[in-house]
């Protein structure tokens, strides 16, 4: 066992990927480009330039991807999105504010690195990056320690867990049992009845397609408005809707409380662009969401999820990451958190990360995740990763 004061933090390198391809591709290829290709309804659905695809106007779909380096010989590994721009706050500002330091103090340097970017910070980019590096620090630890990150994180607190599938294709998950499966919602205000009819028809269609003993869930992607989505939920009643995702911006705490007073059909979901505890906390001062959805690349990471989830369960309010099936870190916290009663999977997920190889299968077995495996987070550089990044300088 390593003692704290004798660990510290010798280095820390930030990479982007270099646009270039994988030389082998394991596992079966999927098609999961619905969240940047498919039709959905979306904050600029109400231009025509930009409504058909979100790819035309959405940016920093990049990684970047943190190594947190040790005098131990650990290394510890963390992403996020946000591409250049949450790498250069990494690689301008945090490095030299980590370095030195014992890797073990993640909640000293998540408040000095918080602290130190309030000019500038506070949401967005900024928690971006620290969550990268929250992330890097978590499995740094855990492996120092010897023990898997859901250890680490408090134990687990189950064996498995139901997994849900986010996507429209249903030729996949028809037969799989998933508890449930998640639409991309593809129309919103900008297209009159006329799209309220034919959203209701997709919901009508997945009911069909999925029976009567699974859930459906619709993402809006911050792409409908209060009246849109109170109508909605009125014409979607006979179809047992289990929950309407993000259907207003993040800032909106008004919108959403009306919301979750007005409908009592669905539940009001929210939270996966919402950051850090603080902007949590409006979010629950005003009840605006039966179940919260951080995601651990933007909210703040690890540290900051954990405190969000014990902030949750002090209103017995579910949380529910977003992505959760996707990330290896977030699956440990799925597993050492009692709070999280689903996970959320995309189909393939992880199958074919050109980056690292993983100790523990991230696809769901008869629609349920497995305890982890592995030391830390589980996740090994492919023996080829450096050769898909650009180190920023």
């Amino acid at each position: 066992m390593h003692f704290m004061k004798d660990t510290i933090i010798t280095d820390v390198q930030v990479y982007v990927g270099n646009n270039k391809k994988p030389k082998d591709n394991p596992g079966k290829k999927y098609d999961t480009s619905w969240a940047t290709e498919s039709v959905i309804a979306n904050p600029l659905s109400g231009y025509p330039e930009f409504y058909p695809r979100r790819s035309s106007w959405f940016g920093m779909t990049g990684g970047a991807f943190v190594v947190i380096k040790t005098n131990r010989g650990v290394e510890g590994y963390g992403m996020t999105t946000g591409d250049h721009a949450s790498a250069a706050v990494i690689r301008h500002h945090y490095r030299k504010l980590l370095i030195g330091r014992s890797p073990y103090q993640i909640e000293q340097i998540w408040d000095i690195l918080f602290r130190a970017s309030l000019p500038y910070g506070r949401k967005g980019v900024a928690i971006m990056a620290l969550s990268a590096v929250d992330l890097a620090l978590w499995d740094c630890v855990a492996k120092l320690r010897e023990e898997p990150l859901y250890v680490s994180l408090g134990g687990a607190v189950r064996e498995s867990i139901p997994a849900y599938v986010t996507g429209n294709d249903f030729s996949e998950t028809r037969e799989i049992n998933y508890v449930g499966q998640k639409l991309a919602m593809p129309y919103g205000p900008a297209s009159g009845v006329d799209g309220m009819k034919k959203n209701v028809e997709l919901v009508k269609y997945a009911r069909e397609q999925l029976g009567n003993e699974r859930e459906i869930m619709l993402d809006c992607y911050m792409g409908w408005n209060v009246e849109y989505t109170i109508r909605m939920a009125q014409l979607l009643e006979p179809y047992r809707v289990k929950w309407i995702e993000e259907s207003l911006p993040p800032d909106d705490y008004a919108g959403y409380a009306e919301l979750n007073r007005k409908i009592t059909s669905t539940a009001i979901a929210t939270g996966e662009h919402e950051f850090t505890r603080f902007g949590f906390q409006q979010l629950l001062d005003v009840n605006g969401a039966a179940i919260v959805q951080p995601d651990i690349y933007w909210c703040g990471g690890l540290t900051e999820a954990k405190k969000i989830c014990a902030m949750a369960s002090a209103k017995h309010i579910p949380v529910i990451p977003h992505g959760g099936g996707a990330q290896a870190w977030t699956i440990h916290l799925l597993f050492a958190e009692p709070g999280i009663p689903w996970a959320e999977y995309f189909l393939g997920a992880g199958m074919n990360d050109p980056i690292f190889t993983c100790a523990f299968d991230r696809v769901p077995d008869d629609g349920k995740l497995s305890l982890p495996e592995g030391i830390g987070s589980g996740l090994t550089l492919r023996e080829d990763a450096y050769e898909l990044l650009a180190e920023v300088l």
